[in-house]
């Protein structure tokens, strides 16, 4: 994999890379990265699922980003439609996480108004278990089974509210969590203005089809980004962009 940007530099370490990044937290939040495979044209799914527009290289990347993570934020579309289970490090990344006095693995914090979830599901026998944030006033009947497999945070009336939640994260003791989508999750947070780095993977493929863009569902918004790096490995991009 070569650096394109901000000076090319060949065969380097994406781990090290993304490791070495730094991501100071705010006084009342952690940092909040997001981070998204699209193809050329921009579409996030090809068949209904992100993966399909994955390789490896790109799945490389994903791993160097998910180990500086201290939890993994998603949304309930997304973890349906992705089969999430809990969240995994490569045996050779735990050092790098204990160095960084993080635990080792990320915890998973999952965003959902309806709970709409399965709860037998493999997610849901974790240790630490999800963080589950839904809407104050949620179907009753979820929200028992919820709570007996997951800390349940009730936060907005209609719609979950995201700065509220990335609060309750960092009171946790987390530093940097990651967004993983899906695009409306995305959407949400852009819209809050919460998002302080974007991690994008191009991938060398056209999609066509009606595919949500990265962010898509909320109010619009324009907020210019910075590019810092550009990565490079058989055709795929890997740019990372600041928002301040």
């Amino acid at each position: 994999m070569d650096q394109l940007l901000p000076r090319f530099v060949s065969d380097v370490n994406p781990v090290a890379l993304y490791a070495s990044d730094r991501r100071d937290p705010h006084p009342d939040r952690p940092w909040l990265m997001l981070n998204m495979v699209t193809s050329a044209d921009g579409a996030t799914s090809s068949g209904g699922v992100s993966g399909s527009l994955s390789s490896p290289e790109d799945r490389e990347v994903f791993a160097a980003i998910r180990a500086v993570a201290d939890v993994i934020l998603v949304g309930a579309e997304t973890v349906r439609r992705e089969s999430y289970g809990p969240p995994k490090i490569r045996p050779e990344l735990a050092e790098g996480r204990a160095s960084r006095s993080q635990a080792p693995r990320p915890r998973l914090a999952v965003v959902s108004r309806s709970l709409d979830l399965d709860f037998a599901a493999p997610l849901f026998d974790d240790n630490p278990s999800p963080m589950l944030f839904t809407v104050a006033d949620p179907p009753a009947d979820r929200l028992a089974r919820a709570e007996a497999v997951a800390a349940v945070h009730r936060l907005g009336a209609d719609r979950v509210e995201l700065a509220e939640v990335l609060r309750q994260i960092g009171q946790a003791g987390a530093r940097v969590v990651l967004a993983e989508g899906g695009p409306s999750l995305n959407a949400q947070l852009l819209a809050a203005g919460l998002l302080d780095e974007v991690c994008w993977t191009i991938s060398p493929t056209l999609a066509g089809g009606d595919s949500p863009r990265m962010a898509q569902g909320a109010p619009p918004r324009r907020d210019r980004l910075r590019l810092v790096r550009v990565l490079a490995q058989d055709h795929t991009l890997f740019l990372r962009y600041l928002s301040h």
